[in-house]
């Protein structure tokens, strides 16, 4: 959990805009099937037998930047068009994986190949989702009960990496369908990087080591059932539950011998879904989810040399459950007016872990939320969106004692209601050549409660947090060429940031403070083009400004952590005779600063990857990737982990 909270460091990380979702369809290419510069789906072609995690997947799109820790289960996220990963709503089925801690979700512990697919939206967040958090939201959708099949995979590659996963759908009634998942995957994890030897300006010691304590392990598994009622209504009950376990490596020239991570995590859904009311204007839907969630770190100080002297076995962690009931609908009253509304209500509860002094949090949070679109023109309309928030946060019995000792909260701070809203105007059809969309909004987001009331050791609380608040504009167009097979994207986005949230640290004391303001300004481009059935092509490039407008003359008008300004993605796809299919991708970044003074920085980096599938039977794919083609090693802009250099996969995929 540490290694969230110092992740998150500094979400004044930008704002983000919402570039809205037009109704144009567009080429697929390499199983990334657009509806809008706002919003992007996500196909099971675009990583099946590739080698790519979850946050790899989501920086090839345009305005998206990941951030990685090492190998397969290290601490990986994504920050979208400079908003930082903390303001990232993360979900699977719809359900927010964002928890207590406020910290940025890891993408490391989803398994793509549980997923059907992954819709991104760049900015706003649905009113489905809420309507809440200031940088957009990414959705992933598991396999759903809808038609007969399955599927088989199992993969293999550099470092002793190993996937196997296994899917089913299958009616058991006239009236219910059933599908089950099952994934697993490992690392060890133990590549070769170099050792600066805590030098990190002198190379004359520097020297080749092997990466050690680094292994990773995780099991997932869903099963769903959908079912037909009466009258049209149709339900569907899933559960989903995971586990995971590595090791924790610690920095390069001090690696650790036992120090390790083990989480869990359980999810239970129900949904219900009704018939069209008022000859199909008016649809129902309503739900319940639990979630379940436990992380664990341990340490053992004489080995290790982390965690406090004073103490030989340290284990910290928190364990956080989360119950949503919510209640939605959909209602067309003429043709050219549309709206969508949902009220929900959460109870979340973190509790302590570990060696950590007990501890509980409660938050009780209703929020309601609307989308209500007019089509005023054959090819234009306007809409607008929007949510409100009440909150109210509980301790111990109203009493709340610190884990560092230093004080006794008698009662959590009073939280004021919290209104988010944008307005925005679209043109163009889906059989028109030219769409887009423009867009202002107000945007505001509550501190989570590990911000407010510091639970882990050597964290202070802060009750007095401020919300953070943004304001956003975004116009955004596509064009579709004759023949419609090459569309154009493109997006200028623009965000102010206010009383951004950063954890400060003072005398080895981390404290979340409200102290940062920023400046985003920017344009994404993306061409998607199939000249031939033989070749797909995809080209995106982001250019950006961000800059940091705080106070501080240490920090003013400097370049926000972590953000490039520019990036270049090119991938190409050649559908070759014998059933033979081969990708290649090359991405490149511009220098990078891995502090708020911008006096450490990485250079600019270019990666290049290669992946080749033969088809021999209708429902057999086989692959072979080879990832970091040029051996580019760099390192996470947050810590000195390395990253593994080049890499080698086999993946075998059998349907049935």
């Amino acid at each position: 959990m540490y290694a969230v909270f110092l992740y998150c460091a500094c979400s004044w990380a930008q704002e983000v805009q919402d570039l809205g979702t037009t109704e144009v369809s567009a080429p697929v290419s390499a199983g990334v099937a657009a509806a809008g510069a706002g919003y992007t789906e996500i196909l099971p072609a675009a990583w099946e037998g590739k080698s790519l995690t979850a946050a790899d997947l989501l920086s090839a799109l345009p305005g998206v930047q990941a951030y990685k820790q090492g190998g397969l289960g290290s601490f990986q996220s994504v920050s979208i068009r400079g908003i930082a990963a903390r303001n990232i709503l993360i979900c699977v089925d719809g359900v927010p994986l964002n928890d207590a801690s406020g910290g940025a979700v890891n993408l490391s512990s989803i398994d793509l190949n549980q997923m059907e697919k992954v819709e991104v939206y760049k900015g706003n967040v649905p009113a489905k989702f809420g309507v809440s958090g200031l940088g957009g939201a990414v959705n992933f959708v598991t396999r759903n009960a809808v038609k007969r099949g399955g599927r088989v995979l199992a993969a293999y590659g550099t470092h002793n990496t190993w996937e196997g996963a296994f899917q089913v759908s299958s009616p058991v009634t006239d009236s219910v369908m059933f599908a089950s998942s099952f994934a697993t995957r490992h690392s060890d994890n133990d590549y070769e990087y170099t050792n600066r030897n805590g030098t990190q300006y002198n190379d004359d010691d520097d020297y080749t080591a092997i990466r050690e304590n680094a292994q990773y392990t995780d099991v997932s598994g869903n099963v769903q059932f959908r079912m037909l009622h009466g009258n049209g209504y149709f339900s569907t009950l899933s559960v989903t539950a995971s586990r995971f376990e590595g090791g924790n490596p610690g920095k390069e020239e001090q690696q650790t011998k036992v120090a390790k991570f083990v989480g869990e995590s359980a999810l239970l859904r129900y949904g219900l879904e009704s018939a069209g009311y008022l000859d199909d204007r008016l649809f129902l839907a309503g739900g319940v989810s639990g979630r379940f969630d436990k992380n664990l770190s341990s340490t053992y100080y004489p080995l290790d040399h982390v965690g406090y002297g004073n103490s030989r076995f340290l284990q910290y962690g928190a364990a956080t459950y989360k119950l949503v009931p919510e209640i939605s609908a959909e209602f067309s009253p003429v043709n050219r007016l549309k709206t969508e509304a949902r009220v929900a209500g959460e109870w979340e509860r973190a509790e302590a872990r570990g060696d950590s002094k007990d501890w509980a949090l409660d938050r009780w949070t209703l929020l309601g939320s609307g989308d209500l679109y007019l089509q005023v023109f054959t090819y234009a309309g306007v809409g607008s969106e929007g949510s409100v928030q009440f909150l109210k946060d509980r301790l111990d019995d109203g009493v709340f004692v610190q884990p560092s000792g230093s004080r006794i909260l008698e009662d959590a701070g009073e939280r004021d209601a919290t209104l988010s809203g944008r307005i925005y105007s679209r043109f163009g059809t889906s059989e028109s050549p030219l769409s887009g969309e423009v867009s202002i909004g107000r945007f505001y987001q509550q501190p989570a409660l590990m911000e407010l009331y510091g639970t882990f050791p050597g964290a202070l609380s802060n009750p007095d947090l401020k919300r953070e608040k943004a304001t956003r504009f975004e116009a955004s167009g596509q064009f579709m060429f004759p023949g419609r097979r090459t569309s154009l994207r493109a997006a200028y986005f623009e965000s102010h940031i206010e009383d951004g949230i950063c954890w400060v640290i003072s005398v080895e004391l981390l404290r979340a403070e409200n102290i940062a303001r920023s400046l985003v300004r920017g344009a994404e481009f993306e061409l998607n083009s199939s000249p031939s059935r033989f070749m797909d092509i995809v080209l995106r490039a982001t250019f950006q400004k961000t800059e940091d407008r705080s106070h501080s003359n240490s920090y003013n008008g400097n370049m926000l952590p972590g953000e490039p300004a520019r990036a270049y993605y090119a991938g190409a796809t050649l559908h070759l005779p014998l059933h033979l299919d081969l990708a290649w991708v090359s991405e490149w970044r511009s220098v990078i600063y891995s502090d708020r003074a911008n006096r450490m920085d990485q250079p600019a980096v270019a990666t290049h990857r290669a992946d080749l599938a033969y088809n021999p039977f209708e429902k057999t794919r086989l692959a072979f990737a080879v990832a970091n083609i040029t051996d580019e090693t760099y390192r996470n802009f947050y810590t000195p982990f390395p990253m593994p250099g080049r890499e080698y996969k086999f993946t075998i995929i059998q349907g049935f």
